[in-house]
């Protein structure tokens, strides 16, 4: 019995090879540095992960100079200086640094050497990123994850329905489910404050251009013509009391009208309304990002946008005596 188990172990194939841990953390692999007998660096001193990104995306992670995705998919797709990569292509690429089209990379990525499995492995997992930036995105719908706070998925609803009457993004509705391609709650916990910032860094340039207007204060204000300036959250509650007297102008600079208007209608707070201008404002960007987004490309630019122009200025001056 045991010759039988022993033989069965010899003939046993080799252990899986774990594709994200040598992705990450260079498990199963050699690395030489800049060409294949360069000198060899030590376990996990540079990763795929390290340069290109946990998503395989590409980016400044590895230094000063970007690396390029390398998600299967954008190595498989033909570029300007390269046809696409396969398989056989992909390993002379780790083991020598030569593309398909027969140039040398560069020598800031290692020369990789290992068992056949551990590159297979690696592959499975460059295509399972691709599977990962897309999940929840289907045919006809964007799958998203609606905010916890009662008052927020209302909006977040609302938004949702506004973007979906337009078409929504090349034919993708937005729709509640799982798993998400995007989380709403992570958008408004992300752009809310920038939206605030984005009110307050108007105001600030609205006063600046404009002398003669004045911020509003707690004091009383003086007697006579007034010109007064803040943001709708800070001059909302005051609004009618200001309006109330002759020669008052009120200078509101506060989010989109059509966050304003669903606020109204619907007698919700201000932070109702920023949260529905947040998700509003990250629906928007979706259809930016193209026919095919990816998780991490929305990402980047919902953490980079300019926000300024979902802020609007309001004036409103009171009656005439």
């Amino acid at each position: 019995m045991k010759a039988l188990l022993v033989l069965a172990l010899l003939a046993a194939p080799a252990l899986a090879q774990d594709g994200a841990a040598i992705y990450r953390h260079g498990a199963g692999l050699e690395a030489r540095l800049g060409r294949a007998d360069g000198p060899l660096l030590p376990p996990g001193r540079l990763t795929c992960a390290g340069c290109h990104g946990m998503d395989g995306q590409g980016g400044a992670e590895g230094g000063p100079l970007p690396a390029p995705p390398v998600a299967w998919s954008h190595l498989a797709a033909p570029a300007p200086d390269r046809p696409g990569y396969d398989e056989a292509a992909f390993i002379r690429l780790l083991r020598e640094g030569i593309t398909p089209s027969g140039r040398a990379i560069s020598t800031r990525m290692p020369r990789f050497a290992g068992p056949p499995e551990a590159f297979a492995a690696l592959l499975d997992h460059l295509r399972a990123l691709d599977q990962a930036e897309r999940q929840g995105l289907g045919p006809t719908a964007v799958a998203v994850a609606l905010p916890r706070d009662p008052d927020a998925r209302d909006a977040a609803l609302a938004a949702m329905a506004a973007f979906n009457a337009e078409g929504g993004a090349f034919g993708r509705r937005a729709a509640p489910g799982e798993p998400a391609f995007l989380d709403l709650d992570r958008v408004a916990a992300a752009l809310v404050p920038r939206l605030a910032a984005a009110e307050r860094a108007r105001l600030d340039r609205l006063l600046r251009d404009e002398p003669g207007l004045r911020p509003l204060t707690p004091d009383a204000p003086p007697p006579g013509p007034l010109r007064v300036a803040g943001t709708l959250d800070q001059i909302g509650p005051h609004l009618p009391a200001l309006l109330a007297r002759p020669g008052v102008e009120a200078v509101a600079v506060g989010l989109s009208a059509e966050a304003m208007l669903w606020a109204l209608r619907e007698k919700r707070d201000g932070a109702a309304a920023h949260a529905y201008a947040a998700v509003r404002a990250a629906l928007d960007m979706l259809r930016d990002e193209g026919r095919m987004p990816t998780r991490s490309g929305l990402a980047r630019r919902l953490s980079t946008a300019d926000l300024s122009d979902a802020v609007e200025i309001y004036r409103q001056e009171a009656p005439a005596d």
